[in-house]
């Protein structure tokens, strides 16, 4: 798997380091940015979630447009271990 960009890693580690098997939840902003709820300081625009849900990195789901729940996969936690690059 190709390495990918730092703010994409970012989103990665962010949702790994407050998901405690429940996930967390990003609430649409402005702009096309989506902010973690857990954490409102850190926004990331919307494409940003791409690669990580075609790798199978990032799970995002939900039913509400405003509020999405995501949830980090086993084998994104295996990529920030290292296990995979």
């Amino acid at each position: 798997m190709p390495r990918m960009p730092k703010h994409v890693l970012k989103l990665l580690a962010m949702v790994a380091a407050h998901d405690s098997g429940q996930g967390v939840t990003f609430r649409a902003a402005p702009r096309g940015r989506w902010r973690l709820a857990q954490y409102p300081r850190y926004a990331v625009q919307a494409r940003t979630f791409y690669p990580l849900t075609a790798r199978g990195l990032l799970d995002v789901g939900g039913d509400d447009p405003l509020a999405v729940p995501v949830t980090i996969t086993d084998a994104g936690r295996a990529y920030l271990a290292g296990g995979a690059k």
